[in-house]
């Protein structure tokens, strides 16, 4: 799979994510592939094998913002879910809606493992 290929995938807008990037698809694409490497998906794999809410929320929050700056709409959607029921003090919901975060978020590393 090429990483155009990938964006089209994920990315159900790139002509906007594009433009975060100054226009330069080749930045983007960069960043976009070391993805999976970022601290935020490390840290949010596993802060979500605890119930330290406060360390979730930190680490849920952040990919929030990498995958919505990225374009990943289904996994910043996941994540926004988390985020709102912590801070909420919704413990059960955020509970029970981790699980699709670490989904998204496999949907979106395995894709870009996919890159040649």
């Amino acid at each position: 799979m090429t990483i155009g290929q990938a964006i089209e995938k994920l990315i159900p807008n790139p002509g906007e994510v594009l433009e975060r990037f100054s226009g330069n698809q080749e930045f983007m694409e960069m960043f976009i592939k070391k993805f999976p490497e970022d601290s935020a998906v490390k840290g949010t794999r596993e802060s979500c094998k605890t119930e330290d809410w406060e360390k979730i929320l930190t680490d849920v929050h952040t990919l929030k913002g990498t995958s919505g700056n990225f374009g990943f709409e289904a996994l910043f959607s996941a994540c926004s879910t988390v985020v709102n029921a912590i801070r909420a003090k919704d413990y059960v919901g955020a509970k029970n809606s981790i699980p699709n975060v670490l989904k998204e978020l496999d949907a979106v590393c395995e894709t870009l493992s996919q890159v040649e």
